[in-house]
Parts: structure tokens; sequence; C-alpha cells
């Protein structure tokens, strides 16, 4: 094994082993919250969160560009086509999200029957998703939502486990966030730099402009390889 292969294995392994850590704590979780009375209302097919923004590790993305069969490459391609040109101009965060919410559709690794098409190698923002409401919430825009309604809804969060005031789970998104930081920082010890960014533009960037093997090169060669592929956008994909 090379050099470079054994640095991309590491990379791999250590995500492999952050998902299903992630796993069993999203399990433990939501069992003592529903012994506790909790309602945990993510299921197969309630798919509305799978039309936000997920961002994500370079490993996470590697490892999906590398399970993904012909047609998944070609709908995760014309996502990111699609999202380069609407980002043009674009500058602010909660813009950029709200315009992906609104523009992009779902998720182009998600199946016709609502169920995740990599399911067993999802990235670390997803898994840490966990809902307690029901799943027409996680897909609602706010801003078009009645008053009275929004206050409800506020009002009905249980704030001692909410990511306030979302009605996601603190505790998993937290335990995520720390996750991809050790994978970030397990990067930067072995290359020098980290990447993230959105998932769908990272995973394209692996499959068809060899991010591995750009990034094998170090920082420079990673930031030539996205810019040549149009998605120098610190929106798109986030050197560090």
């Amino acid at each position: 094994m090379t050099e470079g292969s054994e640095t991309l294995k590491q990379l791999l392994d250590q995500a492999k082993q952050q998902q299903m850590f992630l796993e069993m704590f999203v399990r433990s979780w939501g069992d003592d919250y529903r012994l506790g009375g909790g309602t945990i209302h993510c299921g197969k097919g309630c798919s509305n969160c799978c039309r936000l923004a997920v961002h994500t590790g370079f490993a996470e993305a590697l490892a999906i560009a590398r399970q993904m069969g012909a047609e998944q490459a070609r709908e995760v391609e014309a996502y990111a086509l699609k999202l380069r040109e609407m980002v043009q101009g674009v500058a602010e965060l909660p813009h950029y999200l709200r315009l992906h919410r609104d523009n992009m559709g779902f998720c182009p690794l998600l199946n016709d029957d609502g169920a995740c098409g990599v399911y067993p190698v999802r990235p670390l923002t997803c898994r840490s998703l966990i809902s307690t409401r029901e799943s027409a919430w996680c897909g609602a825009d706010f801003s078009k939502i009645a008053p009275a309604d929004r206050d409800a809804f506020l009002a009905g969060l249980d704030r001692k486990v909410v990511s306030f005031p979302s009605h996601y789970v603190a505790a998993l998104q937290e335990s995520g966030k720390e996750l991809e930081e050790a994978g970030a920082q397990l990067m930067r010890s072995l290359l020098g730099f980290a990447l993230y960014g959105n998932l769908g533009v990272l995973v394209h960037l692996c499959h068809n402009h060899d991010l591995a093997g750009a990034a094998l090169q170090g920082r420079d060669g990673a930031v030539s390889a996205i810019r040549e592929a149009g998605f120098d956008h610190p929106l798109l994909v986030n050197v560090s």
C-alpha cells in the first residue's frame, strides 16, 4: 500500500468508526428518551430534512463517492452544477440555506421511495439530525407560517432536549459536530489542512475531479482542483 493510500485509509477508517459510534449513541439516547415519554419522529421515508443543505468533511464525502452507482453520480453532478450557479453572488449563510431549501429540491442521493440511497455511509450531519416533532416541521419555512402557529410550535418544544429554536436533539447534534472536528483534526495532522463543504459538491469533486488525489498533493493541490472545477466558493467548500 502506498503512503497516499494509507493516508486515505486512515481517514476513511476513522470516519466509519465515528459513524458507528454516533449510531450507537443515537440509538441509546432515543431509547432513553422514549422510556421517559418522549417521541422520536424520524423514520424511513420521512424525507423533509433531505431538502436541507448538508455539509460534511472530506472523508465522509469520499466514502460516498466510492460507493455511488452511475445513476447516483449523474444526479450528484447535476445537483452540484445547479448549486454552483445558484450561489453566484450569494455571500451570507442564511441566504444560501434559504435558497437551497427553496430551489434545490431533495438530496440527489435520495431514492424515489424517500429512503437514503447511501444509508450505510450517510454522513454524521444526517445521523445526528434527530427530530422531536412531526416531519412536516423539518421542511417548514417559518417566514411563511402564521405567528400564532409559530408561537405554538416554539411553546411546545422541550427546551431541555432540543437545540432551541429548532426541534432537533441538541446533544446528538453536538456529538456529531465534535466527531466532525476530530475528523478534521486527523486530516490536518496527516495532510496539513482539512476540507469541509456541501455534501453533493464534495462528493462530485471526489468522483469527477479526483479531489482525493489532489488533496494528497497538499493544500495547494486541493485548492487548485476545487478552483479548476469552478467550486471555489466559501459557502460550497472550505479549506482550513
